[in-house]
């Protein structure tokens, strides 16, 4: 058990002090107050009542919410562009100006972003929003790397413009980035020249085509959501975060695909994924188990713990429980912890997706609820049934956890009885 934890442990810090990683998902965090916003206005737009529907539309409000939606998910790879490069030097210190870096990075994603010049002085032109949301992610995650290694390298090697001494540092932090700026968007014109006259029509489209499309293949298989999401109670039971090692894998995965069906949901169409890395949420993974052990505990001990840790689990702190219960490296709890409430989580979803009992997500919920209670989650993103069937799996969880709490709180009595004794 030790080697096998030793070993679970290295490849975790691998993953966890992994530079590209952190880099995106410090720039996913960033970017929460504008994916909570965007999910809150897509969810109050895409509301299916005919009565609202009307009601928000003859008052003006569909259109306000429908433009905070444009330009928070709307713009999502725009922003993402300019995030990812600024973590990046951020990271490496690869510039006397972080900002610059990333300024570089966004108008690089604008250069080959397909746009018509017109001909005429005065005409309207157009910038296809296509690129500019979700569709245009992993464009912006790989040109802010390029970019941000642009500037490593030319501060490596000294290939900057350097002033006088006395020169404020504010103005020269700038002018050493002009060189690698000039580089970075000289070089993505010229991509962007060379695949404007290729059928492929945009470098957007190739890497859509290449990177993309894969990635989102893989993300769409069920059995490799539940794989992920094993692995990351796997490593919550051996006391390692889960979330911060898996976490930025299921970004990388699931975003595109959830962006895309939040914006069919806030323009009242159809929802193109079916999967999109969801499931019906039991809570952050302990609520579960306390419920179950506030039902049958006997144990003056499990009892007071359970009390304690029902409120911050309630609200994705697992903590006080994962460690006061314990949960972590209790091999009771391996079985319902990581094997049992994900696999009824991930497949029962999608066998109620099937039959018709659920519909797609539109993942409003996913991000933007994550340290509220499940059942708003649920709400959020799949609306009244993923409520019902939410609590529906949640009590099923709860049922599979008894025997497992059980068999503990049996164990606890007995060394209670035995310090009585004592």
């Amino acid at each position: 058990m030790e080697k096998l934890l030793d070993k679970l442990i290295a490849i975790s810090a691998k993953f966890a002090q992994n530079t590209v990683l952190n880099i995106i998902q410090g720039a996913f965090m960033m970017l929460m107050p504008i994916t909570m916003i965007g999910g809150f206005t897509a969810l109050f737009n895409g509301i299916g009542i005919d009565a609202y529907q009307a009601f928000i539309a003859s008052t003006g409000i569909k259109s306000v919410l429908s433009v905070i939606y444009q330009w928070t998910i709307g713009m999502f790879g725009v922003y993402v562009s300019f995030l990812v490069a600024y973590q990046f030097a951020r990271t490496h210190k690869c510039a006397k100006s972080d900002i610059a870096v990333a300024l570089t990075s966004l108008v690089c994603f604008l250069i080959v972003t397909p746009y018509v010049i017109p001909e005429e002085p005065f005409a309207a032109n157009s910038l296809p929003t296509t690129w500019l949301g979700a569709s245009g992610m992993f464009t912006g995650i790989i040109i802010a790397f390029v970019v941000g290694y642009i500037f490593k390298f030319c501060q490596k090697y000294n290939i900057v413009i350097k002033l006088p001494e006395q020169v404020p540092p504010m103005v020269s932090a700038q002018f050493t980035s002009i060189i690698p700026g000039a580089i970075s968007m000289i070089l993505f014109g010229i991509i962007n020249l060379i695949f404007a006259g290729t059928p492929l029509g945009s470098f957007h489209q190739l890497i859509y085509t290449v990177v993309s499309a894969p990635l989102n293949a893989v993300g769409s298989n069920i059995f490799g959501c539940w794989i992920l999401m094993v692995v990351l109670y796997g490593l919550w039971f051996c006391g390692i975060h889960g979330g911060m090692t898996v976490g930025p894998i299921i970004m990388m995965l699931f975003m595109q695909l959830q962006m895309e069906n939040m914006a069919a949901y806030q323009a009242g169409l159809p929802l193109p994924h079916m999967f999109v890395g969801d499931a019906l949420s039991y809570g952050s993974g302990s609520i579960p188990m306390i419920i179950a052990a506030l039902l049958i505990c006997k144990s003056e001990s499990n009892k007071s713990i359970s009390r304690l840790g029902f409120l911050p689990a309630l609200f994705g702190v697992d903590e006080p429980v994962y460690f006061g219960m314990p949960m972590i490296l209790n091999p009771i709890f391996f079985i319902p912890w990581v094997l049992i409430a994900p696999t009824v989580s991930v497949f029962g979803t999608h066998l109620l997706k099937l039959v018709g009992l659920l519909g797609y997500s539109n993942a409003t919920g996913g991000q933007n609820a994550a340290n509220l209670p499940f059942f708003v989650g649920n709400m959020m993103n799949y609306g009244v049934r993923g409520l019902i069937w939410g609590c529906v799996l949640f009590a099923v969880i709860v049922l599979a956890y008894i025997p497992f709490v059980k068999a503990y709180d049996k164990q606890m009595l007995e060394k209670e009885k035995e310090t009585v004794t004592e």
